[in-house]
């Protein structure tokens, strides 16, 4: 692992399991777009494309799931919530195009998705973590 690679740690945990093996699985796919960038140019553009084009169906999905618990859940800042992801998945396409077009260098993109999912992990998906915890009951 190199030293953008992100590590998983507990303090990530919102601590409701079906979402906390969603986040491990985003982490994994933000490694593997660091990874794809070590490798030479041609190939480390075309695993880069397969695989945020595969994290971003994901983080829909996710996106989806998350709702799906936070409306459950009667967690009261749900429209907040659902603008970021949809903000978020905006920049996202926005940066494929970006990439496919030349204006984006991979290791940017992943550079931002790190940042961008561990401060939304840290930070907005834990406003929800106590209001998913009545779920478990």
């Amino acid at each position: 692992m190199n030293e953008d690679s992100v590590v998983w740690n507990d303090a990530y945990s919102v601590g409701f399991e079906p979402i906390d093996t969603q986040h491990k699985e985003l982490v994994k796919m933000t490694n593997e777009l660091f990874e794809s960038c070590k490798q030479g140019t041609d190939a480390a553009d075309k695993a880069f494309l397969q695989t945020i084009k595969r994290a971003a169906e994901y983080a829909r999905n996710h996106f989806s799931d998350e709702d799906k618990y936070m409306l459950e859940a009667n967690f009261p800042n749900l429209n907040d919530h659902r603008k970021l992801h949809d903000d978020f998945l905006a920049v996202v396409g926005k940066a494929i195009q970006d990439f496919n077009t030349g204006s984006t260098e991979p290791f940017e993109l992943a550079q931002f998705l790190k940042n961008w999912l561990l401060t939304h992990i840290a930070e907005a998906d834990k406003q929800y973590a106590p209001y998913l915890a009545k779920l478990k009951d």
